[in-house]
């Protein structure tokens, strides 16, 4: 049974499609079909938004695609929270193209929790975020700035 839930983020509604335990769809302000209820991963989302980076990494995912999307996402969720790498990076380490990678990204079907916005152009610009560079920018300042506080008071403590 596919269950569907949403959440309040800063960035918007986002709409989450659940099976099992594990995540097939996250959509910013497009309503998905199913069964509404509350699940675990919606709670691992809002965790994130509150500040919990790493909540997104707990989560099951299980998207559909091509095997090479697959191996695109699963490139994308090693990308460590506060950094980004280029279309290019992830193409080489594929042997494939920028381009081929970049198409993969944009069918993503689980943007933020497989993250996509922490793929950038090669000459460190944004681009490329279906669902809106306006939310890619939140996302990764999100991140760098949730870091760098984490990285401060961490020094702070240990002197």
């Amino acid at each position: 049974m596919l269950l569907i839930d949403e959440i309040e983020s800063p960035i918007g509604t986002v709409h989450l499609a659940v099976r099992g335990n594990a995540l097939r769809e996250l959509a910013f302000e497009r309503p998905l079909e199913g069964t509404r209820r509350k699940t675990p991963v919606s709670d691992a989302v809002r965790a994130y938004f509150s500040g919990d980076l790493h909540a997104l990494e707990r989560i099951e995912v299980d998207p559909e695609g091509t095997p090479f999307q697959k191996n695109v996402w699963s490139l994308l969720r090693e990308i460590p929270v506060g950094e980004t790498r280029t279309y290019g990076q992830l193409a080489k380490r594929l042997g494939s193209s920028a381009r081929a990678v970049g198409s993969a990204n944009r069918t993503n079907p689980i943007a933020l929790v497989i993250p996509c916005h922490r793929v950038i152009a090669a000459d460190g610009t944004l681009c490329g975020y279906a669902s809106g560079l306006h939310r890619k920018r939140w996302l990764l300042q999100h991140e760098l700035t949730s870091v760098a506080s984490i990285a401060q008071a961490e020094l702070a403590l240990s002197r």
